[in-house]
């Protein structure tokens, strides 16, 4: 007689590629492994988490600015996937589920292990997987701050730091909010972009003359001030100047970075000057979903680099994001 053939056994893969912070610190050069362990996921343990196999994934400065031992072996927060395995207390997501959001174990690598309270379901006819991943920081860091800027129908809303990931961002979601004047500050070059994404005027921060006139004619008459340029890395100081433009007792100041000094005292201290607020990001599911209908209102598509998920790629992309003259957002295909 004959005997039939074997079964193929199938082995789940226990490796990935990954973009790691090499070396004890982390140093800022990623280098990509492809043997990196694939994170180990069961339902029991992880009872309210997901396994994402990851299409995409996007990178924010504050990537290279973390040192290892506080942001880990694996870079990157934003990225969109298809949902692999479910956590035995998980009901609002199921195996196949295209998701996006952050991941705090990093997001630039075949999978990642993620509480379900930071990712939300996107439709795939809506938006690709690099779309997707465009979105998180940038966006929900921009809807927060302009919520707390109180930004609605009509308001006054100036934005600094127009042309990258997260101004473009703020420029989208003043548009959606219903803001009637949103002004841009941007290199000249930038002027057509932030326009066409919805900035009604453009102030450029390479004509000190022009800035300086601007601040002068505007003092007291805008709602909200917010702040993607200062201390971000190019000695770039708005503060003192921004809070001058608010209208008294009701405009905000938010900004997204500052000095040492500003961090102090508005984490730890949490003694800001009144109307100064500084944003840290709280990820969560209703502001990634609000992300996508206030997009989907004014029909408008995140601004992508797509870079390739190979050793030369990821040089390249951070070599863009470092450079500080990025429009939109660095995005990597996984797929």
């Amino acid at each position: 007689h004959t005997s039939l053939p074997k079964k193929k056994q199938f082995t789940e893969p226990t490796q990935m590629r990954a973009a790691i912070r090499p070396g004890f610190l982390g140093g800022n050069l990623p280098s990509l492994s492809t043997t990196q362990a694939k994170p180990i996921f069961t339902p029991s343990t992880n009872p309210n988490d997901v396994l994402v196999k990851v299409k995409s994934a996007a990178i924010n400065p504050v990537d290279y600015k973390l040192p290892k031992f506080v942001a880990g072996p694996i870079f990157g927060l934003d990225f969109s996937g298809v949902v692999e395995n479910v956590g035995e207390s998980v009901t609002d997501f199921a195996i196949g589920d295209a998701v996006f959001g952050t991941t705090p174990t990093g997001s630039l690598a075949d999978y990642t292990v993620v509480d379900t309270k930071r990712i939300a379901k996107f439709r795939e006819e809506d938006w690709s997987f690099l779309e997707a991943a465009a979105l998180p920081t940038a966006y929900v860091t921009s809807l927060q701050g302009l919520k707390v800027g109180k930004v609605s129908e009509g308001s006054s809303v100036l934005i600094i730091g127009a042309s990258g990931g997260c101004g473009l961002a703020a420029v989208h979601l003043a548009k959606a909010m219903g803001a009637d004047r949103i002004i841009a500050i941007c290199s000249g070059k930038n002027a057509q972009l932030v326009t066409e994404a919805g900035a009604t005027e453009v102030v450029y921060y390479n004509r000190n003359e022009t800035l300086q006139a601007f601040f002068d004619e505007n003092e007291g008459k805008i709602q909200c001030v917010y702040d993607a340029a200062t201390g971000s890395g190019r000695g770039e100081e708005y503060t003192e100047t921004s809070m001058s433009l608010l209208i008294p007792d009701s405009g905000e100041y938010v900004q997204l970075n500052g000095p040492t000094s500003v961090w102090l005292k508005g984490l730890m201290l949490k003694r800001l000057a009144q109307h100064q607020h500084l944003i840290i990001t709280d990820m969560n599911t209703a502001d990634l979903e609000e992300v996508l209908l206030s997009l989907k209102e004014i029909n408008v598509k995140p601004l992508m680099n797509v870079m390739p998920f190979t050793e030369e790629g990821i040089k390249e992309g951070f070599d863009l994001l470092k450079s500080r003259r990025t429009k939109g957002k660095i995005v990597f295909d996984l797929s």
